[in-house]
């Protein structure tokens, strides 16, 4: 079993609705509460299968920190008058630690950056999964699943096609619960707020961690749970889920839902009729 690596936090929020106050509330100050726990949440949603992207995007990120910070300390030493290494000097003068980290962490950022699409394409899927599940106007044969919930995404014109929907989550399954809880508080964010204040995923973890691993909870426990029909498998890994630490979940872990849109259940009450009657004669 795999647990995220994280600090500890104070209480966190325990509803959505207070999940997406601290969100709305943060939003206009845009600061960072909690850098570390954003650093570490960003590396594991950008490379959930790769500890060295994991392991060089938190290095390059705390060189140029310790950069900044050592610049301080420099000039600091030389009103005090004390000697410095003639290495460190030398060092410096050719740009020092953010010499060597800034092109590293450029690349990574860069990279991230041509993440988010997919990100939201996986929080996509995974919300359309819970929608289905909590949706009383439809009973679904063998209930909700992944395939149902790509090919609602496929039947938006917006969307790319079943390749691409179904290797993005192939790739970003392990983090499923962050990048939905994530993408509702990113969608809270710019349904409520001005222009000058822009929401995004990436947005989230960095103001509202803590409102990010509540929510991402209730989706975890939900993606665990053994699906009810045939005791099939459930919608997240077991063995290779990224978990929300124990100390950072809601004693009660919540999710969201939204109710099915008439299109969405015209497709889904078709694809029933289609599958049951696969290999006999359609009726009249």
């Amino acid at each position: 079993m795999l647990v995220m690596n994280l600090p500890e936090l104070p209480v966190g929020p325990n509803s959505v609705d207070e999940c997406v106050r601290l969100c709305l509330k943060r939003l206009p100050a845009d600061d960072a509460l909690w850098p570390r726990v954003s650093l570490l949440l960003t590396a594991y949603m950008a490379w959930p299968n790769d500890e060295s992207k994991r392991d060089s995007f938190v290095a390059t990120y705390l060189a140029r920190f310790i950069q900044n910070s050592a610049g301080e300390m420099s000039r600091d030493l030389s009103v005090a008058n004390v000697p410095t290494s003639q290495d460190w000097i030398a060092f410096e003068k050719f740009g020092g630690l953010g010499a060597v980290a800034k092109p590293a962490f450029d690349h990574l950022n860069e990279e991230i950056a041509q993440l988010q699409r997919r990100w939201l394409l996986v929080a996509d899927i995974f919300q359309l999964i819970v929608d289905m599940a909590y949706d009383d106007r439809i009973a679904l044969r063998r209930g909700s699943s992944i395939s149902k919930a790509i090919e609602l995404c496929e039947i938006e014109r917006t969307m790319p096609g079943h390749s691409q929907l179904r290797k993005a989550w192939s790739d970003f399954r392990d983090v499923a619960h962050l990048l939905v809880a994530s993408a509702h508080l990113a969608h809270e964010g710019i349904s409520n707020s001005t222009a000058t204040h822009e929401a995004s995923i990436l947005k989230a973890i960095w103001i509202v961690p803590d409102g990010v691993l509540a929510l991402a909870a209730g989706f975890q426990e939900f993606g665990l749970q053994p699906k009810a029909v045939r005791k099939e498998s459930p919608i997240l890994r077991q063995d290779k889920l990224w978990r929300v630490p124990p100390c950072l979940v809601p004693k009660k872990p919540f999710v969201v839902f939204r109710r099915l849109t008439e299109e969405q259940l015209e497709y889904l009450r078709a694809r029933h009729v289609s599958k049951k009657y696969i290999g006999t004669t359609a009726p009249c």
